[in-house]
């Protein structure tokens, strides 16, 4: 029995460094079937200013509380981990910082997959995001596909339009899932678009599907008839409490892909 038990213990432990080792492997591999790398940054140096912007403030509750101090924008251990904070500066009046980037994410009429690999430290009142929302910023759209608020463990993804605002459907197709998940931990959060869908993953598990339908009612699905840009950052509520801050968003890596080439015949 002593013997079974040491040999079972050394498998248990083979198959946890199998299993450790695996889902590095896993989350490193590049290579989608169906899909080329467009582009993908590890954040390994710094953040590449000529790819990224720190998103501006504005009056959005997503940018109300932006700012470009470079401590909120720090590059450690792989990650680039993003910063919600308290604003203790003089002669501001701004009660918070936030920090966030943005870069081009999709264009009109293409089909791309987009993966962001990220866990997260939170703090109440602090919501991490990744979205897609229209370069025409008149427009009341968005791809939502990692929402975490506060400490919850779980996390949302979503879209919205003028369908699931304005003409009050959000829920024939349902434009929101709750996935079970611990945002504490490393995920990879994924979402892709097509002509006819977007279709939303955690960890390569499919987690929602969000079709074109057929309806009278307008803007149901305005997702494939204009540019996105891409958006991943932390905002705060105007009541949060800074004592609970810092909240922070680690970003392991992000990666886009576009439909590969059908393969040829062979011969040809």
């Amino acid at each position: 029995m002593k013997k079974f038990s040491s040999l079972l213990l050394i498998a248990m432990f083979v198959a946890g460094l199998y299993s450790c080792t695996g889902q590095k492997e896993n989350a490193e591999e590049k290579a989608r079937k169906g899909w080329t790398l467009v582009w993908e940054d590890d954040f390994d140096q710094s953040l590449d200013a000529s790819a990224w912007s720190k998103t501006t403030k504005g009056k959005l509750h997503m940018n109300r509380y932006m700012s470009q101090n470079d401590g909120l924008y720090l590059v450690q251990e792989g990650n680039l981990v993003l910063r919600a904070v308290g604003n203790s500066a003089p002669n501001d009046t701004m009660p918070f910082l936030t920090g966030g980037i943005t870069r081009e994410g999709v264009k009109l009429n293409k089909a791309r997959r987009i993966e962001v690999r990220a866990r997260m430290n939170p703090a109440n009142g602090a919501t991490s995001y990744f979205s897609l929302l229209p370069a025409d910023k008149a427009k009341n759209i968005s791809i939502d596909f990692m929402e975490r608020y506060g400490v919850d463990e779980f996390i949302y993804q979503s879209v919205s339009s003028e369908y699931t605002t304005t003409e009050g459907m959000p829920d024939n197709p349902p434009s929101s899932a709750l996935v079970g998940v611990n945002p504490n931990l490393y995920h990879i959060y994924s979402m892709e678009k097509y002509p006819d869908s977007l279709v939303f993953f955690v960890d390569d598990i499919r987690t929602k599907k969000y079709p074109r339908i057929l309806t009278d009612m307008p803007g149901q699905f305005p997702f494939d008839d204009q540019d996105f840009e891409l958006f991943l950052g932390i905002r705060l509520n105007n009541d949060t409490d800074p004592a609970g801050l810092p909240a922070d968003l680690l970003i392991d890596w992000v990666r886009v892909y576009e439909p590969a080439p059908p393969a040829l015949p062979a011969g040809e």
